[in-house]
């Protein structure tokens, strides 16, 4: 189909009639994609298509959409889709077709904009007359896995760093005592390196800044778990 660099039109030319058009750059895979009561018009991608062409097939009742774009039109009947799935992070429609006798087969659209995807699948979803409609979310273990481990982190260096501390305490209270007991006087008792590390920690503190830590760790997994959904499927029985 000719292209020219012409001004993007709005997505959806005609409000009264039945026909819903999209077009390139808005819509990223096909140069064309047009949406009748009973079927799906693709045209291949060869850039903008001429604005005569989208006024035509956007006409109710208009031109015969058949002979406007050719034979290398790629059409689909609504009655032998099964399935038509909106990825919500590629703006891509996934629709499944199967045809008595034929092979099952699976035709991807792709859109430059959120708003561009979810109102071509609304409208399929509204021309196939219903159908169930569900939504895919991400791996509940792979939404939690990152915040779980940072957690189990926290804690587990918490409770380490604690007990360094009180044992450090423990041993600076033993030298002290050591110290006095000698005979001929107090002696002074080296430090060890692990009263050096930790000889100036409090464990309340410690516990404190650990607990925050674990705080941050539970909004940030509570906020990976509330998240939209990545996908809306639409299935026909």
């Amino acid at each position: 189909m000719p292209a020219l660099n012409v001004e993007p039109q709005p997505m959806e030319v005609s409000q009264t009639s039945r026909r819903r058009v999209w077009f390139h750059p808005e819509l990223e895979s096909h140069s064309l994609l047009v949406l009748t009561a009973d079927r799906v018009y693709l045209a291949p991608l060869a850039g903008s298509p001429r604005p005569e062409v989208v006024a035509a097939t956007a006409a109710a009742g208009g031109a015969d959409l058949d002979d406007l774009l050719g034979a290398l039109a790629t059409v689909i009947e609504l009655a032998a889709v099964r399935r038509v799935k909106l990825d919500l992070l590629s703006n891509a429609l996934l629709i499944d077709i199967s045809r008595s006798g034929r092979a099952k087969s699976r035709i991807g659209v792709t859109f430059a904009t959120a708003a561009a995807a979810d109102a071509c699948f609304s409208r399929i979803w509204r021309r196939l007359g219903g159908g169930k409609l569900e939504s895919q979310q991400r791996d509940w273990w792979s939404l939690t896995r990152g915040p779980l481990l940072l957690i189990a982190g926290i804690l587990a260096a918490t409770a380490l760093s604690t007990l360094t501390i009180l044992v450090v305490d423990g041993l600076a209270t033993s030298q002290s005592a050591a110290s006095v007991n000698v005979p001929g006087g107090p002696v002074l008792v080296p430090r060890s390196p692990l009263q050096a590390i930790f000889g100036w920690m409090d464990w309340r503190v410690v516990c404190a800044l650990g607990g925050a830590a674990t705080a941050v760790a539970q909004v940030w997994m509570y906020r990976r778990l509330t998240q939209p959904p990545v996908a809306l499927e639409v299935i026909r029985t």
